[in-house]
Formats: structure tokens, sequence, C-alpha cells
């Protein structure tokens, strides 16, 4: 009997044996992680195929091991969305002119400057006289009493016509004699379409020191006047780390002008945008996202995309901000079946990864697991490694980690949801009752023994 004993306790040791065997392989895939710099805490960027083979929306199947298989404390934070602060804006003097060239050394115009480099007069030759905006064609902005980079600017006009569509070009110079090309090609806007109303009469420039900007009309204007120039100032760093992709056609519907995309991923989507096929389309559309299969369809744009071409300038629609979302699934639904002809659509969208902070306790290399659709493992200390982060460690005192080597763990088969038997605990349950029979057997024995002597 006590040979059953033995082995009872070496099959129950086995059990708990089977619950610690390595946790890393449990996962599809994985990527080495190199630290060059020592540090205690370290971040990551996680990559595209994290977000295309992870199982579940809250990322609870990633994690961090180090050399031992041991896995280690992190957090998964959302990278910050900088869209640049407004911080203000200024009104710019201006200048219109005529045909003449805008140089110093034109002799058909006096432009007097101070000396910081500020435009105070500008004559035609023949005196001063009030210029037929007929005849205008450029216009001098000055901005040399600016220190900072000009993020857009704003002009507003004073148009006779109800709608126009007018290309420019933006020139700029430090000394007014030799010009450079600033923005080769952009539209004023102010367009109506039935219901649709499309204006736009702001021009985004690049981070640039400029003095002077010199506007040119590449088109007609006999009926526009620029009436004001306001320069706009934001934040050097606007909207980072953000990536396009295409998404896949997986179902349509030609009947219902429907049709269906999947993002391949749990990416946290941002933007979207419709690729147009031909020119001088315009479609007007309804989008809709879901999870999976078993949620429902949830609207995120109603409105139009369009790409027009006119003789001397194009209009192309940006695209559009959606609430920020995981969900994989997307829905195309044309509102008039004759928007885009016989050609399919295709999705954009834009999304931003997470950054993912980790203890460096035990040794390097560190392996970052991800895909597991069996794990249930809550992340307990996540809050506290974010508190501290937040409170205590800067950014400089965090060390960077890079993508090393991808590495395949258990595959494809750990993204398969495995409905089983809990063989381990059911086995340990029979371990304890044959236990608790094998030990009431030898009580039951050992009292007959006694009784058996006692009457003897």
């Amino acid at each position: 009997m006590k040979y059953v004993l033995v082995v009872l306790i070496l099959c129950a040791g086995n059990v708990f044996a089977a619950e610690d065997e390595s946790l890393m392989h449990g996962y599809a895939r994985g990527f080495e992680l190199i630290t060059e710099q020592q540090s205690a805490i370290y971040k990551v960027t996680l990559p595209k195929s994290v977000y295309s083979t992870v199982s579940k929306k809250d990322f609870s199947d990633i994690r961090i091991f180090n050399q031992n298989n041991e896995p280690i404390p992190h957090v998964i934070q959302q990278s910050k969305i900088k869209t640049g602060t407004k911080i203000g804006s200024l009104e710019l003097p201006f200048f219109p002119i005529a045909n003449e060239e805008i140089n110093l050394e034109n002799r058909a115009l006096d432009i007097t400057v101070t000396s910081e480099g500020k435009v105070v007069r500008i004559q035609t030759e023949g005196g001063a006289r009030e210029l037929n905006q007929d005849i205008v064609k450029h216009y001098l902005i000055d901005a040399s009493h600016i220190n900072t980079s000009i993020d857009s600017i704003d002009f507003k006009l004073n148009s006779l016509e109800s709608g126009y569509a007018k290309a420019f070009r933006l020139d700029y110079s430090n000394d007014l004699n030799q010009w450079l090309a600033l923005v080769d090609h952009a539209t004023l806007t102010d367009l109506k379409y039935g219901q649709y109303t499309l204006k736009n009469t702001r021009v985004k420039l690049p981070h640039k020191n400029i003095k002077y900007i010199r506007f040119t009309w590449l088109s007609d204007v006999d009926t526009l006047a620029i009436t004001s120039v306001k320069a706009n100032f934001k934040d050097e760093d606007l909207s980072e780390n953000q990536y396009w992709s295409t998404s896949v056609l997986i179902d349509k519907n030609i009947g219902e002008a429907t049709y269906e995309f999947d993002t391949g991923g749990l990416f946290n989507i941002e933007q979207i945008d419709i690729e147009l096929p031909d020119d001088n389309t315009l479609i007007d559309v309804i989008i809709k996202s879901r999870a999976d299969d078993n949620s429902p369809w949830e609207k995120r744009f109603n409105g139009v995309f369009y790409k027009l071409y006119f003789e001397e300038l194009k209009l192309i629609g940006k695209p559009v901000a959606v609430s920020s979302t995981k969900d994989r699934y997307w829905q195309i639904k044309f509102q008039s079946t004759d928007g885009i002809g016989n050609v399919e659509p295709v999705l954009k969208y834009a999304w931003r990864p997470n950054y993912l902070y980790f203890l460096a306790r035990g040794n390097a290399p560190y392996v970052l697991a991800f895909g597991n659709a069996n794990t249930n493992i809550n992340n307990h200390v996540a809050s506290r490694l974010m508190s501290l982060l937040n409170q205590d460690v800067s950014n400089d005192m965090v060390g960077l980690a890079k993508i090393g080597k991808e590495i395949v763990l258990k595959g494809d088969p750990a993204l398969i949801i495995q409905k089983k038997l809990p063989w381990q605990r059911i086995a340990l349950w029979a371990i304890l009752i044959i236990g608790v029979i094998v030990i009431a057997t030898m009580v039951i024995r050992l009292a007959r023994n006694i009784g058996s002597t006692g009457s003897s």
C-alpha cells in the first residue's frame, strides 16, 4: 500500500509540473528584442504583424519573456496623438502687384524695406496709383517679423462669383531677389453641389524659416481679390507614427451596391479613405464597421469622396477621421450605383501603433510573444507600472528596444480556441479521490487488525 502512495505523490507532482510547462511556446509567434543600452525599463513600438496575429482586442495575448522563459511585467500604451495644438495666429501685411516681377532690382517697382527687413511700401513706376484688380496676378506677403515657422496660411477673398476653384502657387525669398518654390500648386475653393458645400481657403506650408512669400494666380481671377492673409502657428511635432494600409475586399453585393473589407487585424484605425480609380468621380457613401460576424454594423461616416480635374487644377477629397476603433471588418454602401462605375473601390485606413513598456527583470535576450486564443492572464501590475511611468520615470530614463528576428513558436494552432476537457484538473481530482479511498482502505484494514488482535 505504501507503494501506491508513492505513485500517487509522483503523479500529483507531474500534474503540477504540467501546469508550469513553458508558457512562451503556447503563443503563435514572437520577436527577439534588441536592448543595446542598459535600463530598468524599456520601450518598444509594436510592429504590424502583432496586430494581424493577436486574437484579443485588449491585447491580453501579448507577453514578454526573459532568457529563462519567465514572463515579466509589461504595460501597453497608445502612442499619443499630436494634432498640432494651435498656439496663435497673426495677420500678415500683403501688397497686390500687377504683372511686374517682384524683385528689388526691378525698376518698374519701388520697394521700400526697413533695416529689419519689413516691407513698408511698394510703388509702381509713375507714382502711387490704385491698382485695378483685373490685372493683379501677384501678392507680396511680408513675414519678415515672424521668428518661427508658419504652419498654414488662411486667405480671405472678396468674390463676385457664386462659386470658384482657382489655382495658385507660392514662392518664398529671404532677400526679395532669389525666389524658390514653396507650394507648387494649391487651390482656393468655394463650391456647392446640391446639399454639399466644399470650401477651402487654407494652405499648409512646409516648415521653413521664411521672410517673404510671393502669391501668384495660375488662372484668370477677374472677380477675385485677396482681402486678408493670416498665418497660423502650431507645434513642430504633428501627428506621429501613423501608417497607411490597404484592406482586402472579401464580399460584394452589386445589386445593393455594398462592398465589405477586411483590414487583416486589430489595428487602431483613425482615418479612412477610398481610392477612386477614375478621374472626375464623385461618390456618396455610407461607411460602417464591426468587430466580427456576430457584431452589428456601426456607422462611421456618411458623405462624399471625390477626384475632380479641371483645366488648371485638381480637387481630391481628404481622408476622413473616425473615432479610434479596432474593428476589423468594414463596409462601403453607395447611395447611388452610377458613382464609381464597374471598378471595385479600394478602402485604405490609417492606424497608429502602440508602445509596450517592460521591466528588464532577468537576463536578455527578451522575447515579445503574441497570439494566444487560449490564454486568460490578467496583467495585474500594468496599472502600477503605468503609474510609475507617469509619475517617477521620465522619457529620457526609458531605454529603447528594437525589434529583432521573428520567431515561430506554436504557430497558427495557438490562435484556435481549444474546447477540450480540463484533463489536468480531472487528473488531480482523480488522484485526490483515489488517495482518499486508499487511505480509507488502510484505516479500515488497520482497524480490523487492531480488533482481531484485541479479541485474541
